[in-house]
Formats: C-alpha cells, sequence, structure tokens
C-alpha cells in the first residue's frame, strides 16, 4: 500500500476528518479563551484609569491641603482663631435662631403709663 493509495482510502477520510475536528475544537478553545483574556484585559484597564484619576484627584486635595490659605481657613473655623487686625463678629447659628421664641419689642415708658391708665392689653 502506498502513500496515494492510502490517501484515498476511507481510513484515511476518517482520520483525516477527525484530525480536523480536533484541530476545530483547539482553535475554538483558543479563541474563545483569547476573548475572554481581551475582555479582562480591557476591564483591567478601566480600573488601572479610573486609579489613576483617584490619584490625580488626591494628589490635588494633597497639595490644598497643604497650603497656608487652607491651614488659615482651618484655623478660623476650628479653633476659631483670626489675623491681627482683623474683626471677629459672632452671629447665632441658625438652629439656636429657629428654637429661641421671638420677643416683642418693649415698650417705651409713656406707651406703658399709656395702657396703664387707659386699660389696654398691648403689654
Amino acid at each position: 500500500m502506498n502513500f496515494q493509495s492510502f490517501i484515498r482510502s476511507r481510513l484515511a477520510t476518517w482520520v483525516l476528518g477527525t484530525i480536523l475536528v480536533f484541530a476545530m475544537f483547539g482553535t475554538a478553545k483558543i479563541w474563545t479563551e483569547q476573548n475572554r483574556v481581551n475582555k479582562e484585559i480591557a476591564r483591567l484597564e478601566q480600573q488601572a484609569d479610573k486609579i489613576n484619576q483617584d490619584n490625580e484627584q488626591l494628589s490635588y486635595l494633597i497639595e490644598y491641603f497643604n497650603t497656608q490659605e487652607y491651614k488659615d481657613k482651618q484655623a478660623r473655623e476650628k479653633l476659631n482663631l483670626k489675623k491681627e487686625g482683623e474683626y471677629v463678629v459672632g452671629l447665632p447659628d441658625q438652629a439656636e435662631l429657629e428654637t429661641q421664641p421671638i420677643q416683642p419689642a418693649p415698650l417705651s415708658n409713656p406707651q406703658l403709663w399709656f395702657n396703664y391708665f387707659f386699660n389696654h392689653d398691648a403689654s
């Protein structure tokens, strides 16, 4: 049996067909694995971009926190400090204003006497 007659036989057809099927399955497996790896790479690149953006934002915040402007602001707000030559005006908190009852302005002395003699209930 020579090589040409073997290639034309049914046995060779089945052997070559089986090899072809295994090669196709192997190729399909490699292709799907490659797609999975490419998707994972894309996801990791997106994650790396987000981390880089976060790092840039944190670097900006660190720079801002080291400025004298920020330190002055925190000293004024948290420690109630002031610079030389500044005047500080203390205002009540909004919560304090809402909880305190509103009191009418006191009446002048002539109004009090008028109400006393003429029996007005304005006081």
